[in-house]
């Protein structure tokens, strides 16, 4: 059962729910994802023992779906909180060089980080030397 499958089902319950006074065990299987729903409805049902449970539990499910949504995504982190722009001088020809090597996006940031890194490796390097 794909997720808008549940999905349906889940509202038709909740529809079920609304004028018969009756809770499905559908809606909740539907929501959390059980494959083994049951279509016998003597068995998937359960009785709500007052109206007052079923207005309190009442939830507005796009609210639902945003929450869980947020919930579930994961926090991706900005280009711009990784790195930062900075204005250099550079010699024409090396300039002409770089552009001429530099290809797809991002690959000139890739390269003067890759760059930088190598020369503190190197300058690392000569100070254990001497």
């Amino acid at each position: 059962m794909s997720k808008k499958d549940r999905f349906n089902a889940l509202l038709k319950d909740k529809d079920q729910e609304t004028s018969k006074g009756e809770v499905s065990k559908n809606a909740h299987l539907a929501l959390f994802g059980n494959e083994n729903t049951s279509n016998n409805t003597s068995e998937t049902k359960s009785v709500v023992t007052s109206k007052e449970s079923v207005s309190t539990d009442t939830v507005d499910i796009s609210q639902l779906a945003d929450k869980l949504a947020a919930a579930n995504k994961p926090k991706r982190v900005k280009f711009e909180d990784t790195h930062t722009k900075s204005t250099y001088w550079i010699r024409d020809d090396i300039l002409k060089a770089f552009n001429k090597i530099a290809g797809e996006r991002g690959e000139k940031t890739r390269i003067i980080n890759q760059a930088l890194i190598d020369y503190f490796q190197k300058l690392e390097k000569e100070l254990q030397q001497s």
